[in-house]
């Protein structure tokens, strides 16, 4: 019976048309941190895999962003196609609808082509915070599908500052269950470390020494958190996401 069900497949010519129609794609991370504090290009790039050009259509699918993030002068997002504003016909997200609009665009090929994709950010004078979106990028039936999220946060007195998800931070056990160990460069200054919440809200504040800190989670429910790492300045050096089980 397989054989039988292949075979009228090839005869059709489905089964060689739904290998010609996969088109393929890589991104940097599936998650990208990001300290703003005025204006800034918040890049994960797509990485064309097929052999020729490459169709994606993304949206974004969920965000806590408040109002003053959303405005068309604070938030945009930017694909090989060129940028969009969060305004208009072409709102890129409907914060009363809770829906996002859906974008297509096309990604030069050969294999190995690198097109732009990156959030574009102006949060001088919005409110102070940590907050997420997430946009579904994906190339069609049989291609690539994934789900990108942003962690953007927003201190007064900072500087910009992109952290990529590769570092010389090591966070372990992750996912944690009692505590949570922490070890980082000397030279780094790293005089305080924080735990957030998703929503930015501070679960606990530790002074460190050295270059390594044990953090306990008595008290935190089992949840996504993230670790800060501020220097002597009270600047943030560096934020790492992990879970409480």
């Amino acid at each position: 019976m397989r054989k039988t069900i292949l075979s009228l497949l090839l005869l059709t010519g489905l089964f060689s048309t739904y290998k010609a129609n996969s088109q393929t794609f890589s991104v940097p991370t599936d998650t990208v941190y990001a300290t703003v504090a005025g204006t800034a290009s918040i890049t994960n790039n797509i990485t064309n895999l097929t052999s020729g050009s490459l169709t994606i259509k993304w949206k974004v699918i969920a965000t806590n962003f408040p109002a003053d993030w959303l405005t068309a002068a604070a938030f945009g997002i930017c694909d090989a196609c060129g940028c969009s504003n969060n305004l208009g016909d072409t709102s890129i997200w409907n914060a009363t609808t809770s829906t996002g609009t859906l974008f297509n665009c096309d990604y030069a090929g050969p294999s190995g082509a690198v097109g732009l994709y990156s959030l574009s950010l102006n949060l001088s004078g919005v409110s102070a915070g940590t907050h997420y979106m997430t946009v579904n990028i994906n190339s069609g039936l049989g291609g690539t599908s994934k789900n990108v999220t942003f962690i953007i946060s927003k201190f007064p007195a900072i500087v910009n500052n992109v952290f990529p998800s590769t570092d010389d931070i090591k966070l372990y056990p992750n996912p944690a269950n009692e505590d949570i160990n922490v070890v980082f460069d000397a030279n780094a200054d790293i005089k305080n470390i924080a735990i957030y919440n998703i929503i930015g809200k501070v679960m606990s504040i530790y002074k460190v020494t050295g270059n390594s800190a044990n953090l306990t989670l008595d008290g935190i429910p089992a949840g996504i958190y993230f670790v800060r790492l501020y220097n002597s300045h009270g600047d943030v050096v560096v934020t790492r996401k992990f879970t409480k089980q």
